[in-house]
């Protein structure tokens, strides 16, 4: 190539032939595809000089994702366009990008322009089966990007190398590492991870496919963020027929849902200094190193981002147990013990429970040492109540919680209106447990009440409770309690079923009805929730005062609950008070009582003042609540949770 003659005739043809020529298109299209490692050999001849522009590959039409480019295009294979992907009218608008109609992409012919970008990525793609047209879908989704920052490995032993020699002639960011005897994913991406010269890391599976703009939209939110050590994006299944399905809307950082399940999943980008620090999985099956790893770099993480659009497609194949990030049986017992050696290094007194019959797992805290009181607030209601007749709300329940906790070291604090009757006084006495008359007020106050009686505990947990209630699950107070202790912990909420056993509280979403709501209200508890939500511990905005537990430091630390909210948003206010003081709300289902909702102060609409108070108070949240995804409805009355 250095014939003297050769550099006045490239520079005529390029005079002759500008990109935007069909000729020119053609011919270049008849290289790539008829001698594609002479092209190959010449651009990497002459890159770095002008001349490249005429061997470079031809510039997509990008079929349905993109507007032809008049422009040189990224370095990538026309005839992979043709593959089969997500069809566009299965996808939901919002959360899958269209590139906008006349959209460039700019070429790629330097390394260093990919470095320049703080959101370069490498897609580590296992070649585990010899299944070539579920290749060539992974491959093509990642040549489509809009943003050229990424480059690809392609991890193969030696059975499946014959698979790959073609795509190396591809385009220049395709690699191949050699990898043998490498049991999991996880595994070949911590290997090939010291090969990759981009700023993140993450895996991509053979027949999976990822969004058009995933490349570019990592670097966006890193441009805003760019400190973030990992960056996780929503996930759905890719569909025989090319539909979308099963699409899982993930809440951003949640530490409490990603201990009970792999939360993270996949797109999973972390930045490549942090994961070559860390171990190598000891798990052997995918789910569960997978989920080790995981768990690693949020611990390490500074900083965790989420991009909450459908930005990776599973095939169906491997998508049956993805939705909400459980654990197949295989794995979970594995998945179990990386979640204890983690747990372990903070607390060894913590215990790992793996729950077969969901795919998940629950971590039992030690119960606290500290003392843990129950206050009830009751004005004495008698209600007839499905299945019990005619009770005494508050009676019915101490009698619950006597007959049905085994928590050993606990104490009740009935806090009345003025009046305890003589049954009731025996009862608590009989059992070391006390009351005490609250001032009744001449407008009914939940927060002022809930005040007072919080004042009344000296210190420890207090577990705050209507009377409405009935004890299902016997370990429910050491489930609240377990987890009110925790330093990082402000407020913890329980599951509360209606008498005919659907549910009444499983967390509450900002934005829900206008405001906030209760998202699984009236849904059945049959473990069909939507992602697990209600089948684990996770974390939310806000839960519900009925049952609430909290320190009593923390209580004194926000300001107890705010007297403006009288009736209504006072549990709210003082969940979002904590979280804005640097603390953590958390739902478990193992707290799970009855609720005979409405009992205590039975109204059809809430305050509209108050309503109007906390919206003001807390817009930014309700916007857009971490916790609860921009994809689902916010206005159904009829149905708990309901994706876009």
């Amino acid at each position: 190539m250095s014939n003297p003659i050769v550099a006045p005739l490239l520079a005529a043809a390029r005079r002759l032939l500008p990109p935007e020529s069909p000729v020119r298109q053609k011919l270049n299209a008849l290289l790539v595809k008829r001698f594609p490692q002479l092209h190959g050999r010449l651009k990497r001849k002459l890159r770095g000089s002008s001349n490249v522009l005429l061997l470079d590959s031809h510039p997509m039409t990008l079929g349905r994702m993109h507007s032809p480019s008049t422009l040189h295009p990224v370095l990538s294979d026309p005839d992979l366009l043709s593959l089969a992907r997500p069809k566009a009218a299965y996808l939901d608008p919002e959360s899958f990008h269209w590139a906008p109609t006349g959209e460039i992409l700019e070429p790629v012919v330097e390394m260093n322009q990919m470095r320049q970008s703080p959101a370069s990525v490498c897609f580590i793609v296992p070649v585990r089966g010899n299944d070539m047209a579920a290749l060539e879908r992974t491959l093509q989704s990642a040549l489509r990007q809009t943003d050229p920052c990424w480059e690809l490995l392609l991890g193969c032993d030696e059975e499946h190398a014959p698979l790959v020699p073609d795509w190396l002639e591809t385009d220049w960011r395709v690699r191949r590492v050699e990898m043998d005897g490498i049991p999991t994913e996880s595994h070949w991406l911590k290997a090939a991870a010291k090969e990759a010269t981009t700023v993140f890391v993450g895996l991509l599976s053979q027949g999976d496919v990822v969004d058009d703009d995933l490349v570019k939209m990592l670097g966006d939110k890193l441009r805003n963020t760019p400190d973030l050590d990992i960056v996780y994006t929503d996930e759905a299944s890719r569909l025989q027929d090319d539909k979308v399905g099963r699409q899982f809307y993930k809440p951003d950082w949640s530490p409490e849902h990603q201990q009970s399940v792999n939360m993270l999943g996949r797109f999973t980008a972390i930045r490549k200094k942090l994961l070559l620090s860390l171990p190598e999985p000891q798990g052997r099956e995918d789910a569960a190193a997978e989920y080790e790893l995981a768990l690693a770099a949020s611990a390490s993480a500074a900083s965790i981002g989420h991009i909450d659009d459908l930005l990776y497609f599973r095939t169906a194949a491997k998508s049956e147990s993805a939705l909400g990030g459980f654990f197949p049986p295989k794995a979970l017992q594995e998945a179990r013990s990386a979640l204890e050696r983690q747990i372990h290094r903070q607390c060894p007194a913590a215990r790992i429970e793996a729950m077969a019959d969901k795919g998940s797992l629950r971590i039992l805290w030690p119960e606290p040492t500290t003392p843990v009181t129950l206050v009830i607030l009751t004005g004495m209601y008698e209600r007839d109540v499905p299945g019990r007749g005619k009770i005494v709300l508050a009676t019915h329940f101490v009698q619950s919680i006597i007959s049905s906790s085994t928590c050993a070291n606990y104490k009740i604090l009935l806090v009345d209106d003025g009046f305890v009757p003589e049954e009731m006084k025996a009862l608590l006495a009989a059992h070391g447990h006390s009351s005490v008359s609250y001032p009744k007020q001449k407008t009914f106050s939940f927060a002022h009440k809930a005040n007072f009686a919080t004042a009344q505990v000296r210190e420890g947990i207090v577990i705050l409770l209507n009377d409405d209630l009935e004890v299902i699950a016997p370990d429910w107070i050491q489930a609240l309690a377990s987890q009110a202790a925790r330093p990082e912990i402000g407020a913890v909420g329980g599951k509360l079923l209606f008498p005919d056993g659907s549910l009444q509280h499983a967390g509450i979403a900002l934005g829900f009805h206008g405001s906030a709501g209760h998202v699984f209200h009236r849904a059945p508890d049959d473990g069909g929730d939507y992602a697990g939500f209600a089948s684990i511990d996770r974390n939310y905005s806000a839960v519900t005062g009925a049952v609430m537990a909290y320190r009593k430091e923390v209580f004194d630390e926000v300001g107890g609950f705010d007297l403006q909210f009288s009736t209504d948003y006072n549990d709210l206010d003082f969940c979002l008070k904590c979280i804005e003081a640097g603390y953590r709300v958390v739902y478990t289902p193992a707290a799970k009582l009855y609720h005979f909702h409405n009992s205590s102060l039975n109204r059809a609409h809430d305050n509209a003042k108050e309503k109007k108070a906390f919206l003001q108070k807390w817009e930014h949240l309700i916007a857009r609540d971490p916790y609860f995804s921009k994809h689902f409805q916010k206005d159904s009355h009829d149905r708990p949770l309901l994706g876009a």
